[in-house]
């Protein structure tokens, strides 16, 4: 029996929503599934431009409006980092559906609230980013358990950033084309939550949970420019985190705002073992999934020819060719795999429980960069 859609409100209508969710929302497959009612943003003429120029029927500037007064199944929370406990919180007390954007919060204090309240309330939460989702994960995992690198000893991933300031979308004139980035340099954000972010999401999706955190981060640039205004800097620019796993792996985490470069891809990953090793090669930039591998395996050294595999995007179901031609087609699969788990009436594979975790790494790294301490870690997933 064919199901009607889910009626979803976006809330937030930045960068993100204008290059990734409303493109991918307004293809029809998409629109057989969830139908967007409402647009929600602080700014009144950002909410009435993005509901004009994308057929959504209702524009509101804050959520408790949104929520007193439209018919809702589903809220996709793609707000500032510093935003996402509030506005996930609200949706969730309201009996709603929750799709929320990376990081889930900023301390583990809210992460926890927000599960307990999915709980109270029996409302499914998914937590970007959902690297679970996309079938290279499971396959790194298996070369792992499959014992083929020995024992993973070392792992070693790379996400450098540019700065919010420098996104197409923010250099241009008007309200849906000259978004202010300033958010990204307040307290609570910068690139450890927003950018680093992806590589402690895939790496505790192949190695398991992290134990304990170190780390070091500086600040190089204390100031920048936006439309002629300048932007004082309340975060680190770079950060440079030790991790130890609880299978005993450790690893090596880098989230940056300096320049990149061509030996590693962004969002890259590396493990070496006691008797093999595992490196990822290419890294699909529009979405940060992993792509293609090759591997080492036990017994196989240097001068052997390493073992390649290579998946393509298609072999997410949800990724159509429609849908490659936008960008964050991973924000689009976190979206639909949500709306399965509702319809099946089953659990989110992008789980809160996971981004709670990845929400502990970050705060207790901030710890560790400023008492010079290792911090241990509490939660699991």
């Amino acid at each position: 029996m064919k199901t009607r859609p889910l009626r979803a409100a976006l809330v937030g209508c930045g960068s993100v929503s204008q290059r990734g969710v409303l493109p991918h929302l307004s293809l029809p497959d998409a629109r057989q599934r969830v139908e967007l009612v409402a647009a929600v943003d602080s700014v009144p003429e950002r909410a009435a431009q993005t509901a004009l120029q994308w057929s959504i029927p209702a524009w509101f500037t804050d959520i408790d409006t949104l929520l007193a007064q439209s018919d809702l199944d589903l809220v996709l929370v793609i707000t500032p980092i510093q935003q996402h406990f509030a506005h996930a919180l609200r949706a969730i007390a309201a009996g709603k559906h929750v799709y929320v954007q990376k990081t889930m919060t900023t301390t583990l204090a809210e992460a926890d609230d927000l599960l307990a309240a999915r709980d109270r309330m029996q409302v499914k939460l998914a937590a970007a980013p959902g690297f679970e989702l996309f079938p290279s994960t499971a396959r790194l995992r298996a070369v792992v358990e499959s014992g083929a690198l020995g024992r993973p000893a070392v792992a070693y991933t790379y996400t450098p950033g540019f700065g919010h300031e420098h996104e197409p979308i923010r250099k241009q004139e008007g309200t849906l084309n000259a978004i202010d980035p300033t958010w990204y340099y307040r307290a609570g954000a910068g690139p450890l939550p927003d950018v680093t972010v992806y590589a402690l999401q895939l790496a505790t999706s192949v190695l398991g949970p992290v134990r304990r955190v170190a780390g070091l981060g500086n600040q190089l640039m204390p100031e920048r420019s936006w439309h002629g205004s300048t932007i004082g800097i309340e975060v680190e620019d770079n950060n440079a985190l030790l991790l130890e796993f609880h299978n005993g792996t450790l690893g090596v985490a880098i989230g940056a705002d300096c320049v990149g470069g061509s030996m590693n891809p962004w969002g890259g990953m590396s493990l070496y073992g006691t008797h093999g090793s595992l490196e990822i090669t290419e890294v699909d930039g529009a979405s940060g999934y992993p792509l293609r591998f090759r591997t080492r395996p036990s017994g196989s050294w240097a001068l052997n020819t390493p073992l390649e595999e290579a998946i393509p995007l298609t072999a997410c179901p949800y990724l159509t060719p429609e849908h490659l031609q936008f960008e964050e087609p991973h924000l689009y699969v976190d979206i639909m795999e949500l709306v399965d788990a509702i319809v099946e009436d089953r659990p989110c594979r992008a789980s809160g429980e996971q981004g709670r975790h990845v929400v502990e790494i970050v705060e207790a790294a901030r710890r560790a960069i400023a008492t010079g301490k290792t911090q241990w870690l509490s939660t699991q997933f």
